[in-house]
């Protein structure tokens, strides 16, 4: 039990250290009405029948960068608060990766 633990956190601690923009296509739909989501340090997760949706892919990348710019717990505590007290569509780090998306 002890070498699985182990090896999860090993592996955890790895992709903690990854800052590189990872991109995963899933065939599947994600739960809720979102059509992509990133969740650092593992990677963006795009729905496959979003592949060629450059707004999408961009508004993702303004999250990658705010992870990069805040690190994991910054990240993860900023979006968070965020989300209670505003909801997911309008926290300053929603609004901040739609306008950037855009450009």
């Amino acid at each position: 039990m002890k070498k699985y633990i182990l090896l999860i956190l090993i592996v955890f601690l790895f992709f903690c250290f990854q800052k590189n923009k990872k991109v995963y296509y899933i065939p599947f739909n994600i739960p809720g009405s979102q059509m992509a989501a990133t969740i650092p340090p593992f990677g963006t997760f795009i729905e496959s029948k979003y592949k060629n949706n450059k707004s999408i892919i961009n508004h993702e990348m303004v999250h990658w960068d705010q992870y990069n710019r805040m690190g994991g717990f910054g990240f993860y505590k900023t979006y968070f608060s965020e989300y209670i007290k505003y909801g997911r569509k309008y926290g300053p780090m929603e609004v901040e990766a739609r306008k950037l998306s855009k450009k």
